[in-house]
């Protein structure tokens, strides 16, 4: 049975939520040698490649930031073509690239096969496409499909990075490099033909409706909210939620990056063992799972920026306690648990910007994010690490004033997103279904 056959025989299980699962699983095999398993390679990469850890280091941060560039470009590439070609293309390149950086024999064609390659086609495809396809599915239940996804893509890291570092023990980076690289064109690849791009390809709508028909007098405002939020981009650039929007989005994004690259030198510096804190940086991450859930679903049930504002103040928390002494592990834990909650905003932040602007130029809208928020990515982490090695010559090195810094910055994008509101602008509209819409109940 093919898998455009299932819609007609009216599945009980929508087929968004399948490529949910599909898009996390894919999404989850990269990540795991990618976002999350780079941190394995970065040694043993600098001990082959007779390099120093910090040139090594610094290749690794570029593509870390990398997505910024890239981001407008793959925007635009998905609201033209749609997000299938974009995956399909991003998948070569990213598998194909971790099979060529086997053959590399010196850091200048790791890094520009890495980065030409690697971080490009994760970039195009699992950073952005997958993203925008999700948003593409889902109407009333956007925000618990987003969060639904980054979970399941979070598990698959959790259970191969530790195989890959064994890969690595036992045969070479080079080995594991190839294994991963065949492993995403073997499994992702083919899967590539199994994604539909819009409900619409297949007969739907978002959230599972059925296919388009022209509603009554009755239920014109409802329709109205469903229809009218699909801005184009020079109409969502003109209202000032965007712009709210995109600060708090940055905010928080160099905030977040610039604590988490040092999150285990910080708790040793708090008085942690490292092998302790690497624990401690474990359960972060599983209880980041079911909490995304948790809050993607109550993203649907309240207005979003409500739930973002919470996040925010979390992260707020979680900061000012890692900032303020006395150091205990109660503390620590304390600060796990806000942080986890404030990590739940990723998916819920993406999720306010297809709520809000709809399907048209979500793939745009996202990547001039990505694009301004790279500097702050870049140089949050490169401003904490330069300040513990500047106090550190002093006798008394300290992550306590950037800390101070990224908690203000989480601060403020808490109040931007409390100050948020949807707009009301509805693109496109006939004057009498603006009129429905503004009618009391009608919105």
């Amino acid at each position: 049975m093919s898998f455009p056959s299932l819609t007609r025989s009216k599945p009980r299980i929508f087929m968004g939520w399948w490529t949910v699962a599909l898009a996390g699983f894919m999404h989850s095999l990269n990540s795991s040698a990618y976002n999350k398993g780079f941190v394995v390679f970065l040694l043993p990469v600098s001990q082959s490649l007779g390099a120093s850890l910090a040139s090594t280091s610094f290749v690794f941060s570029l593509s870390r930031s990398e997505g910024g560039p890239v981001g407008p470009i793959a925007g635009w590439l998905i609201d033209r073509f749609g997000p299938k070609p974009v995956l399909f293309v991003g998948t070569l390149l990213s598998g194909g690239g971790f099979i060529l950086l086997a053959l590399t024999g010196s850091l200048f064609t790791f890094a520009l096969v890495y980065l030409g390659m690697v971080t490009l086609g994760s970039d195009l495809a699992f950073s952005n496409a997958l993203s925008a396809l999700v948003n593409n599915w889902f109407h009333r239940r956007r925000a618990l499909a987003m969060s639904s996804y980054h979970s399941i893509s979070s598990l698959g890291p959790a259970i191969l990075v530790p195989v890959i570092a064994i890969i690595i023990a036992s045969a070479g980076w080079r080995e594991a490099s190839f294994a991963a690289g065949v492993t995403i064109l073997v499994v992702i690849l083919p899967l590539c033909f199994l994604v539909r791009s819009s409900p619409e390809s297949v007969g739907l709508l978002p959230d599972g409706g059925p296919p388009k028909v022209r509603s009554t007098p009755s239920r014109l405002p409802s329709s109205v909210s469903e229809e009218m939020a699909n801005y184009a981009m020079g109409e969502a650039l003109r209202t000032f939620t965007y712009w709210l929007l995109l600060v708090a989005s940055i905010l928080r994004l160099t905030a977040k990056a610039g604590v988490i690259l040092h999150i285990i030198p910080i708790m040793v510096w708090k008085g942690i063992e490292a092998e302790t804190a690497a624990f401690i940086f474990g359960f972060l991450l599983f209880l980041g799972v079911p909490l995304s859930l948790v809050f993607g679903w109550l993203a649907d049930l309240f207005p979003k920026n409500w739930v973002l504002s919470f996040s925010g103040v979390c992260g707020t928390l979680a900061f000012l306690l890692l900032a303020i002494p006395p150091a205990s592990v109660w503390l620590v834990f304390a600060f796990v648990f806000l942080f986890a909650i404030a990590e739940t905003s990723g998916s819920n932040n993406w999720a306010t910007f297809g709520d809000y602007f709809g399907r048209q130029a979500y793939g745009r809208l996202r990547g001039i994010t990505q694009l301004l928020s790279s500097p702050g990515v870049l140089m949050a982490p490169v401003f904490a690490g330069w300040w513990y090695d500047r106090t550190g010559a002093q006798g008394d090195p300290s992550y306590a004033f950037p800390l101070w810094v990224f908690t203000g910055f989480f601060a403020l994008s808490a109040l931007c997103f409390a100050i948020m509101r949807k707009p009301r602008i509805y693109p496109g509209a006939a004057p009498e279904e603006l009129a429905a819409a503004a009618a009391p109940g009608g919105h």
